[in-house]
């Protein structure tokens, strides 16, 4: 027969191990990180709702849509006009103006989206993914 100490022991021992296996398996299941960058202020949220990770609503020919490693751009924009990524790619991708310094915006896969304002002066503005040669595109300013 087991004496006291071994079976007090033993019971321990049982509970820490399933504590430890809860600690391993919970939480996290359904969490994502994202980090992207929005040029304009940030929203608060209300601590009674959930922040939403989809995009704003934006009025047409004002979002420029990354997908299946592509960009859909507006036929043109106004200057200065703010415009919405959108990064419905799994993998992060930038609008990275060719031109140094006039845009460089970061997006983060998954439904990831930041905005920024096209450039004041009328002109084609050609663009790319840093991270993904075989992207490029045009923005047209008029």
């Amino acid at each position: 027969m087991y004496s006291r100490r071994t079976r007090l022991a033993t019971r321990v021992s049982a509970v820490l191990v399933g504590v430890g296996v809860l600690a391993a398996c919970g939480g996290g299941g359904n969490q994502s990180s994202s980090t992207f960058v929005r040029t304009s202020p940030s929203s608060e949220f209300s601590t009674t709702e959930a922040p939403s990770t989809s995009a704003p609503a934006v009025p047409a020919g004002s979002q420029i849509v990354i997908s299946h490693f592509s960009y859909t751009v507006p036929g043109s924009v106004r200057p200065g006009q703010q415009l919405t990524v959108v990064n419905k790619d799994d993998a992060n991708h930038t609008l990275t103006a060719d031109q140094n310094g006039l845009f460089d915006v970061r997006v983060s896969g998954g439904g990831g989206f930041a905005t920024f304002n096209a450039p004041t002066a009328p002109g084609s503005y050609p663009f790319h993914c840093k991270y993904h040669d075989s992207m490029h595109g045009t923005l047209t300013v008029q």
